[in-house]
């Protein structure tokens, strides 16, 4: 049996790791999946709140109302949905991870490195708009909040899944 000696003198089975890497990109990939439906929904309402912020289909209070944020100026760069950027990095992060889970042995090993980038940042992008939210608009959106919690998952996952691949690299070498 094959085994990848860890940091510490620590002996894993290379199967193990290919395993742990699988849990992982499954993971990544529900919570992309997930990430996408939430996004696509937000787009959704984005385009039908435009030009009328008091529809009421996100309201809470005054701080808490997707309605606030989604009429805010902060929602769009020009003429593209904040919602439709954050629809299409979720949808990426989803094609990743399934290329990688059904590629089976020929799929590189770099796509879960790229998976990581991807949803860092994704990440990175979420904060910041959540930053947006909480102190310049003065409202959160608790869908945009959803994705925050959706991405940093995303992101947790495929960090996992890249160390087990980065782990299996010696044994197997890296695909191109």
């Amino acid at each position: 049996m094959l085994e990848i000696v860890m940091q510490g003198g620590t002996r894993v089975s290379a199967v193990a790791v290919r395993a742990k890497e699988r849990c992982a990109l499954w993971a990544a990939l529900v919570l992309s999946l997930g990430g996408a439906g939430v996004a696509g929904y937000l787009v959704y309402l984005h385009e039908r709140i435009a030009g009328n912020p008091k529809r009421g289909l996100c309201t809470f209070t005054d701080t808490i109302s997707c309605d606030v944020v989604l009429a805010s100026p902060y929602a769009a760069f020009g003429p593209i949905p904040v919602a439709l950027i954050g629809l299409l990095g979720f949808v990426v992060l989803a094609g990743l991870a399934a290329w990688r889970l059904w590629g089976g042995a020929r799929s590189p090993h770099w796509l879960s490195a790229a998976l990581t980038l991807v949803a860092g940042f994704g990440l990175l992008f979420e904060l910041v708009m959540t930053w947006v939210e909480f102190f310049v608009i003065r409202a959160v959106c608790p869908y945009c909040l959803t994705a925050l919690g959706l991405i940093a998952g995303t992101f947790v996952a495929a960090t996992v899944a890249w160390r087990a691949a980065v782990r299996t690299k010696n044994e197997e070498g890296w695909h191109a």
